[in-house]
């Protein structure tokens, strides 16, 4: 029972760790723009987007408490006119709910194994 919680739980946190590289990788690849509202429109897109993967980890029967915190914290960013924190935000949000649906195939086929 020990191996599969830590293996769970290493699985978990590398597949964290691969979500938050390839956001952070994304946001080199794209060039700034300083307009306020492509920064607003990139704020709506992924807002719809981590809804999106909400709803699925919600379905799936693992969505983390965490999500509807961040996306609060994020609107709170957005309307405060720090729309490159709210995405950031947002973003975690999104890795959160992709998380909470692994745990969910993960946590599928739990059984003791003995």
């Amino acid at each position: 029972m020990k191996k599969i919680l830590s293996i769970t739980t290493i699985a978990l946190a590398l597949s964290f760790l691969a979500i938050q590289t390839s956001c952070t990788q994304d946001d080199k690849g794209n060039g700034q723009t300083s307009s306020k509202s492509a920064k607003s429109g990139k704020y709506a897109s992924m807002l719809k987007s981590v809804k999106a993967e909400q709803k699925k980890a919600r379905k799936a029967g693992f969505e983390w408490n965490t999500i509807r915190k961040l996306i609060k914290s994020a609107a709170k960013k957005h309307k405060a006119g720090k729309d490159n924190a709210a995405i950031k935000l947002l973003k975690k949000a999104k890795g959160h709910a992709i998380l909470g649906q692994k745990q969910a195939r993960i946590e599928a086929n739990a059984r003791p194994r003995f």
